[in-house]
């Protein structure tokens, strides 16, 4: 098991070594080359757990196998073997069908040949190429290669739905972006997610959610906070550390 906290390049923690190293915009993703990143990351003697990709496109294919290849490569230079991925938006008469084609003939043979595994971040949107948890788990049950992201925070189910959730999805879970969020219909304002995972304001008990044998160890938890909240990471790394026993 290993842990870290979300860090979007090139905007690093100073106090904080295990990162996951994540890229928002595909054009500055392409513009960088491979070694500048591979630099940023070791001059600060950095440890990556996991990669996570920019959003690209799948109907855009050949730039979406670069991407692929591209964080491949990352992952095989920086020790880990996990990338992670927003599951797109199906646009321009894109159908989930051909997205899924495109993925089995244009994209598994690039994480074959690196030995990566492509892990689709949990969302619930119906406009998404995969609308919910389930469909990934469907998706990934058949393949190799392809895994889960779990965000406990993207999941708006109730605390025993998402333990039931990560109870059947277990062994296909190799990542979890670890963190809390508000209930929902106490205040006026939209309910903040992304919050510190021990906050009193706080939807689900990681107490119990940590306490069972619930959690994959063959995975990496990596803390994603809201910037205000970023003071408590160091903090919450630690005490995942010792709540594993690690």
């Amino acid at each position: 098991m290993r842990f870290g906290v979300r860090c979007n390049f090139p905007d690093f923690f100073e106090d904080i070594r295990e990162i996951e190293l994540a890229f928002f915009s595909v054009q500055d993703f392409l513009k960088w080359g491979i070694g500048d990143i591979l630099k940023e990351v070791k001059k600060r003697d950095l440890e990556v757990v996991t990669i996570h990709a920019p959003n690209a496109k799948i109907h855009r294919v050949e730039e979406f196998k670069v991407v692929i290849e591209r964080c491949c490569i990352l992952t095989n230079r920086l020790g880990c073997n996990t990338i992670i991925l927003h599951p797109c938006f199906l646009k321009r008469g894109l159908t989930r069908e051909d997205a899924v084609r495109i993925l089995d003939e244009k994209i598994t043979s690039i994480l074959e040949d690196y030995g990566a595994t492509l892990c689709w971040e949990t969302f619930i949107n119906k406009h998404r190429l995969f609308r919910n948890p389930y469909e990934i788990y469907r998706f990934c049950a058949k393949r190799d290669f392809y895994g889960i992201c779990y965000d406990f925070s993207h999941i708006p189910d109730d605390q025993d739905q998402i333990v039931r959730q990560i109870r059947e999805f277990k062994n296909l879970i190799f990542v979890y972006h670890v963190s809390n969020r508000e209930k929902t219909g106490e205040a006026a304002e939209k309910p903040l997610n992304h919050i510190p995972i021990f906050s009193e304001k706080g939807v689900l008990d990681f107490h119990k959610i940590f306490s069972v044998d619930l959690i994959n160890p063959n995975s990496s938890l990596v803390l994603e906070y809201r910037k205000e909240f970023s003071w408590k990471l160091k903090e919450d790394l630690e005490l995942l550390r010792i709540i594993f026993n690690q």
